[in-house]
C-alpha cells in the first residue's frame, strides 16, 4: 500500500461509523444509507488530494455525503423511485408500567436506535440533517453551517425547529408505551 491509502485510513476510514449514521439519519433505510456511506468514501478516496490535513475530516466527509445525497435525491427526480419503509425494522419495546421518566433527556437515552430514526424520518429533510450533525455528532453550528453551505442562523433555526418536533412525537409516543407520565 501507498502513503496515500495509508493517510486515506488513518484519516478518514475512523469517521466510517459517522458517515453511516448520518446516512441512515438522511435515507431512512439501511440499504440506501450503506449505498451512499460507501458513494461518499469512495468519492473521498478519489478526491483524498484535494484534502487539507490537519482540517476536520469528518466535515469534509459529511460535506461529501451531503453533495452526494443531492446528487441522489435529484437523479431520483428525474428517474422517478419510490422508497418502501419497512416498518418491521422499527423495534417495539415492551411496555413496562413502573418506568417513568421525569424529562425528555432520561426519555431519549431510553429509545431504540430504530425509534429515534423513525421520528427522524418524519422530519423534513432540511432539519433532520442539521439536527443530526448538532445533536449527535455534536458538531458545532459553525462546523454544520460550513457543511451545509448555509448561514450559522439557518443551522440554528432549523435544528431548533426540528428538536420542537421530535420533543411531541417522541414525548407522545413515550405515553403510549407507558415510559411518560402526563407532565410535559
Amino acid at each position: 500500500m501507498d502513503n496515500g491509502n495509508d493517510s486515506f485510513e488513518e484519516i478518514a476510514m475512523p469517521h466510517l461509523n459517522t458517515v453511516y449514521r448520518a446516512a441512515v439519519a438522511m435515507c431512512g433505510e439501511r440499504s440506501d444509507a450503506e449505498d451512499l456511506a460507501q458513494a461518499t468514501f469512495l468519492k473521498a478516496f478519489e478526491r483524498f488530494e484535494s484534502f487539507r490535513k490537519g482540517t476536520n475530516c469528518k466535515a469534509w466527509l459529511l460535506s461529501i455525503l451531503r453533495n452526494k445525497w443531492i446528487d441522489l435525491m435529484r437523479h431520483r427526480s428525474t428517474v422517478g423511485q419510490v422508497l418502501q419503509i419497512d416498518e418491521s425494522i422499527i423495534a417495539g419495546r415492551e411496555q413496562n408500567d413502573e418506568i417513568k421518566y421525569s424529562n425528555c433527556k432520561d426519555l431519549l437515552e431510553n429509545f431504540s436506535d430504530e425509534q429515534i430514526i423513525k421520528a427522524l424520518k418524519s422530519l423534513p429533510d432540511q432539519q433532520r440533517f442539521p439536527l443530526f450533525l448538532v445533536d449527535v455528532e455534536q458538531l458545532s453550528h459553525e462546523e454544520v453551517a460550513q457543511i451545509m453551505d448555509m448561514p450559522v442562523g439557518t443551522v440554528k433555526s432549523r435544528t431548533s425547529r426540528a428538536r420542537a418536533i421530535l420533543r411531541t412525537r417522541l414525548f407522545s409516543h413515550a405515553k403510549e408505551m407507558g415510559f411518560a407520565g402526563g407532565e410535559k
